[in-house]
């Protein structure tokens, strides 16, 4: 297998760990709610502050990265996650719950910003759209498998057995990884950055040059984020709350969407070859923005069938293209930190509206976070198309 192969096949592995490990907790919060007596805000809080966390950790974890071993920080990384996983088998109230679900979120945030910088150097000069829809596809190929399988194991078991699974599941990659990895160059593992140290200043003024270039798609990273967590957070309690259908069926059609996605993600190059990426992001969330709506007004399973099935394509959709704009405006030596920025923003508007989604649960009704979610897409769809003709990523 080439050297880039094998970094691909690295990354796309881990990928897919990372978010199954993600998406499990994601959809045993029905459970949590239930056995430690959560409220709809409780619910938001641990999941906003979790996504905050992950939102500081990505940003540090990828400043710190770039000119280091990036392969190391991503094992790290990966046995941390296993851990975390064990350690949440413990929880046995509210508080044990938020620390436990914030310690997993801290193991998450290893792999974006480096992962995905590492995808982006490696592949930045040729096959860079198949590249990124690859590992992205295996990302929803790895949640579309715990979402699928996690309510069935726990109804048939215990909550904690799909724990455990994906902590061996974790070691399992980690030593597949250090296979795999053990024989790369040092170039294409380590690359040289500018050893000056830079103060906090100059980093708040470089960050700020880097987000001006993509600032027409940093609400796209806001709203794409916030659909991840809405969809996988919130739509299981608003089945559960509002229909008969039990956890396995409400499983099912999660998995359905994150399934559909999967495959949408991992045919990105040969979609990208056929359309431009601005017409994928404004189809994309206009397409976010109406069936948004739609989960919060019906609850027939033909009709939540339909609407999992195009929020897929939708929702996954837009990851790779947004990580292609990017890494083709960003220079070899800054991707960890140039994720890292782009990914406080994902994470950022996933923390602000999966909060207020909860807060607004219990005071209006479930549905809530998904009227909050369309409307804002639909505002976005708006401001992407008077901007159409603009660049929608300039060069720093």
């Amino acid at each position: 297998m080439s050297q880039q192969g094998r970094i691909l096949s690295t990354v796309s592995l881990i990928h897919a760990i990372n978010d199954g490990s993600v998406a499990v907790i994601s959809i045993l919060f029905p459970i949590f709610k239930e056995l430690f007596h959560l409220s709809y805000t409780e619910v938001g809080i641990i999941t906003g502050g979790g996504l905050f966390v992950t939102l500081v950790a990505q940003l540090l974890l990828g400043r710190l990265a770039d000119g280091k071993n990036v392969n190391s920080f991503l094992l790290i990384g990966l046995l941390m996650t296993s851990l975390s996983l064990v350690l949440l088998t413990f929880s046995n109230a509210f508080i044990t719950l938020i620390f436990l679900i914030f310690f997993m979120r801290f193991a998450t945030s290893f792999f974006h910003p480096i992962g995905i910088g590492w995808i982006s150097r490696t592949y930045k000069k040729g096959n860079l759209d198949w590249a990124m829809g690859i590992q992205s596809g295996s990302a929803d190929l790895g949640a579309f498998l715990a979402i699928l399988t996690t309510l069935s194991i726990t109804q048939l078991t215990h909550w904690m057995v799909p724990l455990y699974g994906w902590a061996a599941v974790c070691l399992l990659g980690l030593l597949v990884s250090l296979v795999l990895t053990q024989q790369l160059k040092k170039e294409f593992v380590i690359v040289p950055k500018d050893p000056k140290k830079h103060t906090i200043k100059e980093m708040a003024t470089d960050a700020f040059k880097r987000m001006k270039g993509i600032q027409i798609l940093i609400p796209a990273f806001m709203i794409s984020g916030a659909s991840w967590g809405v969809i996988i957070t919130y739509l299981p309690l608003l089945l559960n709350e509002r229909t008969t259908l039990s956890l396995p069926v409400i499983g099912f059609l999660v998995a359905l969407w994150a399934g559909v996605g999967s495959i949408t993600s991992l045919s990105y190059g040969k979609i990208r070859s056929y359309i431009h990426r601005k017409k994928i992001l404004v189809a994309s969330y206009l397409t976010i923005g109406v069936l948004s709506l739609f989960l919060a007004i019906f609850t027939h399973i033909i009709i939540l069938i339909g609407i999992m099935i195009l929020l897929g394509i939708a929702v996954f959709l837009t990851y790779p293209a947004l990580f292609s704009f990017v890494s083709e405006v960003t220079h070899e030596s800054v991707e960890g930190w140039t994720f890292g920025l782009t990914f406080t923003f994902q994470t950022g508007g996933g923390t602000i509206i999966l909060f207020l989604g909860g807060v607004l649960s219990d005071l209006f009704g479930i549905w809530m976070p998904f009227v909050l979610l369309g409307v804002l897409s639909l505002l976005f769809t708006m401001a992407l198309l008077i901007n159409y003709r603009k660049p929608f990523a300039l060069p720093i």
